[in-house]
């Protein structure tokens, strides 16, 4: 089994890295969130989150951080190729439970042409 723990390696922190993924990456766009995905050299995986202050006052908007977080740290395996990816909070996600979460970030991910291309590749 892999690991399970979102260790702080994981993470997006500086805000350049944020601005690469916004540049560089494959946005996804979904009724929850939107999804960039960046491909990467790195060893793992890194998830950045971005919740706005229109969708509702502290306590909603650390909700849908955690439930964020949580859905990525489940399915960082489904992640086949390591990469950095940034998850923009939709309006839709306000009120909406668990799992809707995700079911919008598994729906989202085969879409992701950047992985595939990156998977058939290695295949080759």
């Amino acid at each position: 089994m892999s690991d399970q723990r979102l260790r702080p390696t994981e993470r997006l922190h500086c805000p350049r890295a944020y601005q690469q993924v916004f540049a560089q990456g494959e946005k996804l766009v979904g009724p929850l969130f939107v999804l960039y995905v960046l491909p990467t050299s790195a060893s793992h995986s890194r998830l950045g989150l971005a919740v706005s202050k229109r969708l509702g006052n502290a306590v909603l908007r650390n909700r849908i951080k955690r439930y964020l977080r949580e859905t990525f740290r489940r399915h960082k395996a489904v992640l086949v190729i390591p990469c950095d990816v940034v998850i923009v909070a939709r309006h839709g996600a306000v009120g909406v439970p668990y799992t809707a979460y995700v079911q919008a970030f598994l729906a989202l991910l085969p879409r992701c042409k950047c992985l595939r291309q990156r998977q058939e590749g290695m295949r080759s």
